[in-house]
């Protein structure tokens, strides 16, 4: 039976283009829609070929996913509303066939463009494929017969060379027909070599053209029924599908993930700067309320998903909160004892990273090498410090977010949407989160069950011993050292 939603009322017999669908945010709006708005029409997924697979095969074991696990139990006909659009984000009009182009034109009521390649580290040719496929979906939306609205995710971080980021249009830092120009006129070297120099202040590609990609919405989209959404960083679920449930190691989950096995001890930030952590199930809902405001308004609007003013997490109680529960479930594949420390002061920072995580490495390649064995170690700390070099510009770095937009729209829902499309932070309780965190990270990340966690305890113990021994021995060495060549002298 249909409660009074205001939202599932929406999206009753809509049918839903989503780009996106098998990333992160993407199969949780996709989950969302099947099983709370059961009288949806239909959802076209577009998806492309991925590491050796078609489209066919990746749509198959998309549904594989944990994440679908509660919608399985209670709609086993799911399958039927959801239909595989073959197609590429990276491709001249998202590589769609003729026929998929006359379906979606004529059924598509709804656009949810959610596809991006959210790897800091992405070439700029890489990360302007998704501006010019923002482009095409936009002049293809203008096609759409029966369109009601087209939401674009966006991100918080979007325009993050101002400190006070409004939820307003604003300038990009160069025209979109300009850089899809420069990137087809370039070749791969000389695009790769001026990056720097037309980034400038912007700390990575993906944020840069994410501007970008906002000013086509405010062109070409604006006769569009458009809505945008900026959420900040995305984590794992808080409560629905099931809480703690995340599928990827990018970004800070990967940091997070990393200082949780002891490989990773150091991170550049402000532990009292704000951390505008958002979880996934909190933005999908957030999404598909702008999609049901959009639908009865006129107003093109702005969303900074950012969280609430009044119940704020700064990264130094994020990192406390999970090294507490690190103790309580550590991950059974734990290679050294906990010792991740923010560090405020970058110098510092990059002095702890040489020996803590550098030299590290060579010693175990040393090792290694001496085993017979193949070497990874350096490899890995080398990506690792990329990251954490791409991640330390927001975590010293503090902004004033107007989410005003955000405000109003929980305020216009009702109560039973309120309830099943919550996304109102003001609430959230960060300790209990921080355990859904940590378990979620233990059981679909590392893929260990509860019943490690006594074995891990003993081994967390066992490290924490050796760590400490380590450390006991080293300044000793070092205090004999410095003791012999005072003796030299005196």
């Amino acid at each position: 039976m249909f409660s009074n939603s205001q939202i599932k009322e929406f999206f009753k017999n809509q049918t839903v283009f989503l780009t996106g669908g098998s990333g992160f945010l993407g199969k949780i709006l996709m989950e969302k829609l099947l099983r709370e708005c059961e009288e949806i029409k239909k959802i076209y997924v577009l998806l492309r070929p991925k590491k050796g697979k078609t489209p066919e095969q990746r749509f198959k074991e998309l549904f594989n996913h944990p994440c679908f696990d509660v919608l399985k139990s209670k709609h086993t006909n799911h399958l039927e509303k959801v239909f595989l659009v073959n197609g590429d984000c990276n491709e001249p009009l998202l590589g769609l066939a003729e026929q998929d182009v006359a379906i979606l034109l004529k059924e598509t009521t709804c656009v949810i463009h959610a596809a991006a390649n959210v790897k800091f580290d992405q070439t700029l040719k890489e990360a302007t494929s998704y501006v010019r496929a923002t482009k095409d979906l936009l002049e293809f939306a203008k096609r759409m017969l029966n369109l009601k609205v087209f939401v674009f995710v966006s991100t918080a971080f979007s325009n993050c060379v101002h400190s006070h980021i409004t939820e307003q249009f604003y300038e990009p830092p160069m025209k979109p027909e300009k850089l899809l120009d420069l990137v087809n006129i370039l070749d791969d070297d000389t695009l790769q070599a001026i990056t720097p120099q037309l980034l400038n202040t912007w700390p990575n590609t993906y944020v840069y053209t994410k501007s970008v990609s906002e000013n086509l919405i405010k062109t070409i989209g604006a006769d569009l029924p458009i809505t945008i959404v900026r959420p900040a960083i995305v984590i794992s679920t808080i409560a629905e599908p099931i809480p703690g449930w995340i599928d990827n190691f990018y970004g800070l989950v990967g940091v997070s993930s990393g200082a949780a096995l002891g490989v990773i001890r150091s991170m550049n930030a402000n532990p009292n700067y704000r951390a505008p952590l958002v979880p996934v199930d909190y933005v999908s809902n957030c999404i598909l309320a702008a999609a049901w405001k959009r639908g009865r308004s006129d107003t093109t609007t702005i969303y900074n998903y950012v969280g609430h003013e009044n119940n704020q997490i700064t990264w130094g109680r994020y990192m406390r909160i999970l090294e507490e529960q690190g103790w309580n479930v550590p991950p059974e594949k734990i290679l050294w004892y906990f010792s991740f420390k923010i560090r405020k002061n970058r110098l510092w920072h990059k002095f702890c990273v040489f020996f803590l995580h550098t030299v590290t490495a060579y010693m175990v390649d040393f090792v290694l090498l001496c085993l017979g064995r193949p070497t990874l170690a350096v490899e890995k700390y080398r990506r690792l410090n990329r990251t954490l070099d791409l991640l330390a510009y927001f975590g010293t770095k503090t902004w004033k977010f107007d989410d005003g937009n955000v405000v109003e729209l929980w305020n216009d829902m009702n109560d039973a949407d309120k309830r099943q499309f919550c996304f109102n932070m003001e609430n959230i309780d960060f300790n209990s989160y921080g355990r859904h965190l940590v378990m979620g990270a233990r059981y679909y990340l590392f893929h260990e069950t509860p019943a490690t966690i006594p074995k891990a305890k003993r081994k967390m113990n066992m490290l924490f011993f050796v760590h400490y021994t380590v450390i006991g021995v080293f300044w000793y060495i070092l205090f004999k050292l410095i003791k012999f060549f005072l003796s030299l002298f005196f």
